[in-house]
This record gives structure tokens, sequence and C-alpha cells, in this order.
């Protein structure tokens, strides 16, 4: 007697009247589903994807889900464990704010390109930005790549779309007399020795207020934490942005100063700066009074990130290599770096062509 095939295991067969390569499988909920295809290979293609699905636990138990049904399931079996908890809240903010108003009630199978199209420029024309516009799109490709794995979808739809292309904005930055006020504004202040450090290594705001006294010997300052805000959590202390910033760096004298006196001044063991009592400061703090200090000094209100671009924009202007700025702001490549900050190396062209000139004469 043959042995009965179990729960996602799947046959293939060719159906001679139709001239084409039938497959079917039996979902762990006892429905049966099939695919019709011209080639064996698209069959099996299918096949082993569903496979997968199914011993990964990632298999829909509807072939008719909407988009909207497919992203929940999305979020929470892959996005929610692959992601940091930021980024799975932007995600969660886009879809329910921007995707699933639009296109949630639309069959997964049955979305189109000139469907997604027409949401990117419904939202332009709304006043969205272009860079929000590409976020939506990426989400909505990444969420459909997954989809395509798993067999639900034979292609990516998205691929087919024109993505919006935002007008780039040349970063803000302090000049080297406005970051001498700065620090003297501050220099009686608790948090003095952070703002040193925020132009000094360029670190992002979670990234100081992840700083923490174990990680820092003499002359290297190693990142390896950061303080989140998060809703219905509060704060929270997780990895940083990428897996490049994670970064060890040495601290110029200036900086090793202000944190010596920090430490003596306002003794600790835990985080670098806290609380009085111990605790993490809040990033919306930390704004609030960076933003006192621009008015203060009568300047207009900044983003707390134009003191990174400072550190970055200070350092190539000085004739730092583009490399070394990569690794001290943590950025996962040069050419990263090299894309946000090319305008402040205007005599870069300049200088190849010189180079090339004299190989050339010899």
């Amino acid at each position: 007697m043959a042995k009965r095939r179990g729960h996602g295991e799947g046959t293939i067969a060719y159906w001679e009247d139709k001239k084409l390569w039938v497959t079917r499988i039996t979902l762990p909920n006892g429905k049966r589903r099939a695919k019709y295809a011209k080639t064996q290979k698209e069959a099996k293609d299918w096949l082993m994807a569903q496979r997968q699905a199914v011993s990964e636990g990632m298999w829909v138990e509807s072939e008719k889900a909407t988009l909207g049904e497919y992203l929940d399931r999305w979020m929470a079996d892959v996005v929610t464990h692959k992601l940091r908890p930021k980024t799975v809240q932007s995600y969660a903010y886009l879809i329910r704010l921007h995707i699933k108003p639009d296109l949630g009630h639309i069959k997964l199978t049955s979305l189109r390109p000139d469907q997604v199209q027409a949401l990117y420029a419904r939202k332009m024309q709304a006043g969205l930005s272009g860079r929000t516009v590409q976020y939506i799109h990426a989400v909505l490709h990444r969420s459909l790549e997954q989809a395509v794995k798993w067999g639900l979808l034979a292609r990516n739809v998205t691929d087919a779309v024109d993505k919006p292309s935002p007008t780039k904005r040349l970063p803000k930055f302090l000049t080297a007399a406005q970051v001498k006020q700065l620090l003297v504004q501050l220099k009686d202040d608790r948090l003095f020795a952070l703002y040193v450090l925020a132009i000094a290594i360029g670190a992002r705001e979670g990234e100081l207020l992840g700083l923490a006294y174990a990680n820092w010997t003499g002359e290297v300052l190693t990142i390896r934490q950061a303080v989140q805000f998060l809703p219905y959590q509060g704060l929270v202390i997780t990895t940083p942005k990428t897996d490049a910033s994670n970064r060890a760096v040495h601290l110029p004298a200036m900086a090793i100063a202000a944190l010596q006196f920090h430490r003596e001044k306002y003794p600790g063991e835990g985080l670098i700066f806290a609380t009085a009592n111990g605790t993490p400061i809040s990033p919306r703090n930390l704004l609030r009074h960076w933003h006192a200090a621009c008015k203060k000094l009568g300047w207009e209100v900044m983003p707390f990130h134009t003191l990174r671009h400072s550190c970055a924009s200070l350092h190539l202007l000085a004739g730092t290599s583009p490399r070394a700025v990569q690794q001290l702001l943590g950025h996962s490549s040069v050419n990263l770096t090299m894309n946000i900050y090319s305008h402040l190396l205007p005599g870069v062209e300049k200088e190849a062509a010189e180079r090339m000139n004299g190989i050339l004469t010899g």
C-alpha cells in the first residue's frame, strides 16, 4: 500500500489534455492549493516555495487574501523578528496611514502596477515629500518580494513602477566659529561633554544618550547601544542603527578632557549621560535642550542631526579622507558618505584631472 502524502509535501503531474503541468499541495489546515504552469520548472519552483512557507509557518490560509491581510501577516511573522523596533514602528505607520487606506482592500494576487503608481501620484499631490513616498515604495517592494519568495505572487508589481526621485537637499552644518559659540554658551551646562562629543565624533543622538562608562577607555570610546523612545514601551536601550554603527572611535584631547571633567562633576558607573536619578535621558528632552541653545544664540531652530553633519563637514573641509569620515560616522559604505557630502569637495574633480594629466604626460 502506497504511503499517503503528508501535509506540505505536494505533487506534480502533467495534464495531457490541457498541455499544462499541475502541482498540488495540502496546507496545514487541510485545504488543497493547486498551480497550473506551462513548464515543469515553473511548477517545481512554485511547489518548493509553498513547501518552504509551510515548513517555516509562513503560509497564507487563503490565496484570496487582500493586500491588507497579507501585510498584517508579513509584519507579524517577518518584520517584527528581523528589524529594529523603531524601523518596525515606521513600517507600521506607513502601512496603516498610507498603504492600507488606498490599496488594502485589493486582492493580493490582483494588485497591478498602475494601482501602485496611482497611489504614489496621489500621495505626492496631497503634499507628501518625495522621500516619504520613497519609503512607502520601499515597504511595498520589500513586502511583495517576500510574497514572491513564498510563491504567493509570480512577480513583484513594484518592479514595474516608477518611484519618485526627491530633490536632494544639502545638509546644513555649523561653521567652526558657530561651534565655538555653542561650546562657550554651554560650558557650564550638565550636557556640555555630550555636545563636545556630538561635534567631535558625529554620533547620533540615540548613540550619545546610550554611551556607557564601561565602553570608554581613555582615548577610545566604543559605541555599542542607543537610547530610543518607542510608543507603549517608553525609553528602551537598543542596538545602534546598523552593523557599521557598532564602532570604536578615537577621541581628540578636548573630548577626553570634557569626559573626565563630566565624570568628576557627575559621578556614575552606568550611562555617561543620564538624569539625576541615573535613568536614560529622553531624546525628546535632548532635542528641547538643543532648541533652547539655538534660541539663546539667536540661531534658527535646527535638527539635532545638524551636529552630526557639522562633524562630517568640518572634517572633510579640513582634508580628512572620506574613508576616515565614513568609519567615524558609522556609515555602511564610503559611497553613502560621499553621496551626502560630495558637495564639500569642489576641488576633487580638478585634482583628478591634474593627476591624470601627470600620468599621460609622464
